[in-house]
């Protein structure tokens, strides 16, 4: 078989021993090239067998195909009645696919040390880990592997960006401990392994107008399969935010910011208390977070009585100086009119007052929240009127350590109405939160300097522009000129 993995993410998928490997992202790396002659390495073995999966069989079709360019300068023999690759030393490569989630069960019973998943975020967990449980070996030479590719998107995005993306950082290897009977101590392995059409010149030098096409896509879909960007899906409400370009490395924050505490009250669903500063052009750092959540369960509340609550709050401001904090109205505990003649009991507000801590009320305008919300993650040009360089740069970062933050505000989905975010079913109390701190804190529109059309500075900002274009959507830098003002 005339094939060798390119210098880079192919070499590095097609060289790791972790026990599960993930390898993608766009479009374009090679992944099913890869995944099909990973699987060939221990053909030479006359127990060795395999399967690679497809979700439905139309779309293992184009597997079948590509194998059939390969396999057979290996002595690969096709029993199309099986669809299963018999090689001369009794080695087999099965092709199989499962449409339905019953469809797992068709491999009851069955064993191979490979098990390979194309387009694995068209998979329910489910079923891949059902699968894993027909992974095993008995001979020391042949290592246990299972092997997937995909970009994002699918019905299994988000399960293969939990066991995947988040548990560590791209390329390296993140280990679970599991315990036997017995008592001894497994420890069980997997990697991600991104890559972008970069990575795979064969495709990347040879049809340059791919590269075209994939810029032209819709933006979810140039997200996800141009840059490989697990944070974007369909409905998703705040489709700007990334942890590229909002998320920063913690810093000690200068003294001289100002510096203020907004909170979203919660005790049966969690609470979320974000500490902000604002730097010298009025751009937002939300540089701690504190989530009253139970466990890993996002959207449960650690029912904390509000005077602990407020303890918290002071211990983690302790040696710093806070100018003012804000909540939800919801803590002052406004009685309604058909209650006006009952005793009223002390409101939230009134219970973490006697602890020494003040709020003041946030405006709760969910509508016109949101959009501040939206106006702070835009990019924001900033042109050098003398040399023409424009840095793009957003009003809000966050610190990359904010771990609940980047949980549930890149999973937030629109709701019915779709300049709302869907309330039921989904934690958004931190977006809450966010959204009293952006409009405490409203972004000003800036001041325009015009520069006289046809002036040096103004055709050098046009040049610099047009780069940027033809760098972006692959087109040439006349072409990007005419479509540049």
């Amino acid at each position: 078989m005339n094939w060798a993995p390119h210098p880079g993410a192919q070499t590095e998928f097609c060289s790791r021993g972790e026990f599960e490997a993930l390898f993608g992202g766009s479009a374009g790396p090679g992944k099913t090239d890869c995944l099909i002659a990973l699987v060939t390495r221990y053909i030479g073995k006359s127990n060795y067998k395999a399967i690679l999966l497809r979700r439905t069989f139309p779309q293992l079709q184009e597997i079948i195909d590509r194998c059939f360019q390969r396999y057979p300068a290996l002595g690969g023999v096709y029993r199309s009645t099986e669809h299963r690759w018999y090689f001369p030393s009794g080695a087999t490569i099965k092709l199989g696919h499962m449409q339905h989630e019953t469809d797992r069960y068709n491999y009851q019973g069955q064993d191979y040390h490979f098990v390979g998943f194309d387009e694995l975020t068209q998979f329910s967990e489910i079923q891949y880990t059902y699968l894993l449980s027909r992974v095993r070996t008995t001979d020391h030479e042949i290592p246990p592997r299972v092997r997937s590719t995909t970009n994002p998107g699918g019905v299994g995005h988000q399960w293969v960006k939990e066991r995947f993306v988040l548990n560590a950082e791209p390329g390296k290897t993140y280990i679970s401990n599991a315990h036997l009977a017995d008592g001894r101590e497994v420890r069980i392995s997997r990697i991600f392994i991104p890559a972008k059409i970069e990575d795979n010149p064969t495709l990347y030098l040879n049809d340059p107008e791919y590269m075209a096409r994939l810029e032209a896509l819709p933006e979810i879909e140039k997200l996800r399969l141009r840059y490989g960007v697990w944070d974007a899906f369909e409905g998703q409400f705040f489709t700007e935010l990334s942890t590229t370009t909002h998320g920063v490395e913690p810093f000690d924050v200068p003294p001289e910011w100002e510096k203020f505490m907004v909170m979203d009250w919660g005790y049966s669903k969690p609470f979320s208390c974000g500490w902000y500063a604002v730097d010298y052009d009025g751009r937002l750092y939300r540089y701690r977070e504190w989530y009253g959540c139970k466990g890993n369960e996002m959207d449960t509340g650690l029912k904390m009585p509000a005077y602990e609550v407020a303890r918290g709050i002071l211990e983690r401001e302790k040696g710093e100086k806070v100018r003012f904090r804000i909540a939800d109205p919801s803590i002052w505990n406004n009685m309604p009119d058909t209650r006006r003649n009952e005793v009223r009991g002390p409101s939230v507000y009134e219970d973490m007052m006697a602890e020494g801590v003040f709020f003041m009320k946030a405006d709760n305008d969910r509508i016109q929240g949101w959009l501040q919300v939206h106006k702070r993650l835009q990019l924001e040009e900033d042109i050098n009127a003398s040399t023409g360089e424009i840095k793009e740069t957003p009003n809000l970062f966050v610190f990359n350590n904010h771990k609940w933050f980047w949980l549930t505000m890149l999973e937030l989905k629109q709701g019915k109405n779709p300049d709302d975010v869907e309330t039921d079913n989904q934690a958004d109390h931190i977006a809450d939160e966010v959204r009293y701190a952006c409009m405490l804190k409203p972004v000003r529109p800036k001041k325009v300097q015009r520069i006289p059309q046809g002036s040096f500075t103004h055709e050098r900002q046009r040049m610099i522009r047009a780069k940027k274009y033809s760098e972006k959507h692959g087109v040439s830098i006349d072409l990007a000129y005419q479509r540049i003002r």
